[in-house]
Order: structure tokens, then C-alpha cells, then sequence
């Protein structure tokens, strides 16, 4: 018996579209998020504040999971923050572990509590290594000056929000191709066909 069943992705991250509607090849993902990691890359070795430059890796991590997918974000999240070391070599490392942590864990966030629960998951798990690294530097035992030092509470809520759009962003842009996807008409939606 013939069947058609719809190709439409269902769960995991957001279905890929152009401007147009239509969905993007593969070409075209992989082109945009190379260019999204280059932009992550530019940001982190830029001459801009520190806070500036991790919050603008973060929003191109985002950017680059809603285009290419888990994969895309991972390795803008984790390797394109490695060249801001060309920059600003002692205050930039002394800050990658959380950096790194943070948008690992942000990432993770989105890919397993995806669309709705990732709302909170996410930015939530975004900024668990700031908090848990600005109350340990308070203790006697960890206590170090970090470069975040003079605004600690300006770094973590910036980079709460960025995530929060970041991930409102995504799913907002997965709802809207959900309802395109709907409401195309039958012919235009592409189709497998599965024999049982």
C-alpha cells in the first residue's frame, strides 16, 4: 500500500527557510552558517568590551543553531570564541572557561528541551557557569579578580537576555514555518513515498 507522508521535520531545531518561504538547501544552510561563524569569529577578536564581544558570540551561536542546526551551533558556540585569544590574549582567557561553558551549555539547552521547555531550559543553563563562578570567586578559597569584576550582575543579566531572545528568536521563526508549512497546499509540499 502507497502513502504519502509529509517531509516537514518534527521536533529538534526549527525547520530551515529562506525570506522567501521556501526552504533553504543545504548549500545554502551550510554558506549562511559559515558566514555566522565568521561574524562570531570577527566579534570575539574585535577591539569592543569584553562583555560586548561574549554577548555578540552568544547572539551568533543562536543565529547559527536556527540556521544549520545543533552541529552549526556547537562550533560557533565553542570555536569561534578561541579567536578572540588573538586580541586580548590574558583577560579573553582567563574568561573562555565560562565563555566556553556557557554557550556549550546554552546550546545543549536548546537541543534537548526543545520549543517551548527550551524557553527556559536554555538561558537558564546559559548563565548556571557565571553564576556558580561569581559566587565561588566571593569565597576565600576560589577568590580571584576576574575581568568581569567591576559589573558581574551587568554581565550575567545581559547575557540572560541575549538567550532568552536568542531563543524566543528560534522559536518564534519555527512556529511561523510550522504555519507556512500548513497552510501551503498539498501540491506544494514535497512527499515520500512509503510502501508498508
Amino acid at each position: 500500500m502507497n502513502r504519502d507522508i509529509p517531509t516537514r521535520k518534527t521536533g529538534g531545531s526549527p525547520e530551515r527557510t529562506t525570506a522567501r518561504g521556501r526552504a533553504a538547501s543545504p548549500r545554502e544552510r551550510l554558506v549562511i552558517g559559515v558566514f555566522l561563524f565568521l561574524v562570531a569569529a570577527a566579534v570575539a577578536a574585535a577591539p569592543l568590551p569584553m562583555v560586548l564581544r561574549s554577548a555578540g558570540v552568544l547572539a551568533a551561536t543562536y543565529l547559527s543553531y536556527g540556521v544549520v542546526g545543533s552541529n552549526g551551533g556547537f562550533a560557533t558556540g565553542l570555536v569561534a570564541p578561541l579567536v578572540g585569544l588573538l586580541t586580548a590574549p590574558y583577560e579573553w582567557l582567563v574568561m573562555l572557561p565560562i565563555i566556553l561553558s556557557s554557550n556549550l551549555l546554552a546550546v545543549m539547552g536548546l537541543d534537548l528541551a526543545w520549543r517551548y521547555p527550551a524557553l527556559v531550559v536554555s538561558p537558564l543553563l546559559q548563565v548556571v557557569p557565571q553564576l556558580v563562578v561569581a559566587a565561588l570567586s566571593q569565597q576565600t578559597l576560589f577568590e580571584v579578580d576576574l575581568p568581569w569584576a567591576p559589573n558581574v550582575n551587568g554581565w550575567i543579566l545581559l547575557h540572560l537576555l541575549v538567550a532568552l531572545a536568542g531563543t524566543l528568536l528560534l522559536v518564534f521563526l519555527d512556529r511561523r514555518s510550522e504555519r507556512r508549512a500548513g497552510s501551503r497546499p498539498a501540491s506544494d509540499i514535497k512527499t515520500n513515498t512509503a510502501t508498508d
